[in-house]
């Protein structure tokens, strides 16, 4: 890896190298789970217990920038996500995006340790189908990603402005939404913009090896959707950690993270222009088998209870759909 100087026009910061990029990501998945455990650790004991609505106002979101534990947990976030962007600039997003992934199976042999249950089949089955969906999703957009990148404005424009209205409404079902979707569609918002600023940092480092990048309107657009989306993106998934388990919002994000990511750089940057017919099925296939695994993961996860009012998780005939296995005292202390 060799380091360039910024000030230098027309070259990249890092040489492009696929394999160390990928085990860099591979190293900062297990830092984004034990980082995201830790915040919804912290943000546990934000919210209040049994509310109707776990959403969290603006001041308990403030509080939480004070928060000992939820600061730990966003600097390990913080490292994992500089080791992402050095991963970004070393090789394509189609190949970077999806090894996060590694994510989900890390946060749940954590989330399994500190609150002391055993995941079962379920729950293994759901990891399963999660990462068996993403590494084919990988192997398919790596196999087809093309060397060269183009920048079109108009496309990056629209892009952006589609995964902002999407997020818009999966934060309006977050919201107010049925008590079960919550912390799936917090968590997916979330993603959506994560996904969109992984694309962006893509997209930026591009900008900077093209020379001149101080006088181009495309690159200080691109620079404020990108801050807008960390922000966006950031709010929307502390609202995921207060209405479900870690594992539920770590997963939709190493799911739909990189879907978008892998989306925006096949259609918008020209990385698919090898792809054909049948690989882009198999995308689509192995996409929705990921994203299954996400939705199986919130229905059996036997944390998720903890997130419903009793109404919501009782059934019409009194039943609960739901046997949470006993849970120990969370051994971290505020």
């Amino acid at each position: 890896m060799t380091l360039l100087p910024l000030s230098v026009p027309g070259v990249r910061l890092f040489e492009q190298n696929i394999g160390l990029g990928i085990l860099i990501i591979a190293i900062a998945s297990f830092a984004f789970a034990s980082g995201a455990t830790i915040q919804h650790l912290a943000v546990g004991r934000t919210v209040t217990a049994g509310a109707e609505n776990r959403s969290m106002g603006l001041r308990q979101l403030l509080s939480l920038l004070v928060n000992p534990r939820w600061l730990l947990g966003l600097g390990v976030v913080a490292l994992g996500a500089s080791m992402h962007i050095v991963a970004l600039m070393m090789a394509p997003v189609t190949v970077v995006q999806p090894v996060g992934i590694l994510a989900v199976p890390w946060s749940v042999l954590l989330a399994a340790k500190i609150h002391g249950f055993k995941p079962n089949r379920q729950i293994w089955a759901a990891v399963v189908l999660t990462i068996v969906g993403i590494v084919v999703f990988t192997l398919i957009s790596a196999s087809y990603a093309a060397p060269v990148v183009s920048l079109p404005p108009t496309m990056i424009l629209v892009f952006c402005v589609a995964v902002y209205l999407i997020g818009a409404g999966l934060g309006l079902l977050g919201r107010f939404g049925p008590a079960r979707l919550r912390c799936l569609a917090w968590a997916t918002g979330g993603s959506f913009f994560y996904g969109l600023s992984s694309a962006l940092v893509k997209t930026t480092t591009e900008l900077l090896a093209a020379g001149d990048y101080l006088h181009s309107p495309l690159f200080w657009v691109v620079v404020s959707f990108l801050l807008c989306s960390y922000l966006m993106g950031g709010w929307m998934v502390q609202q995921g950690y207060a209405n479900g388990p870690a594992e539920i919002v770590v997963g939709s994000m190493t799911t739909t993270d990189p879907i978008v990511g892998v989306t925006f750089g096949m259609v918008v940057l020209g990385e698919g222009a090898l792809l054909t017919l049948g690989p882009s099925l198999g995308m689509l296939i192995s996409g929705a088998v990921a994203i299954s695994g996400v939705v199986l993961l919130s229905r059996y996860h036997p944390e998720s209870a903890k997130y419903l009012t009793p109404t919501s998780v009782d059934g019409a005939d009194g039943s609960s759909p739901v046997d949470p296995a006993p849970v120990a005292e969370d051994p971290v202390s505020a």
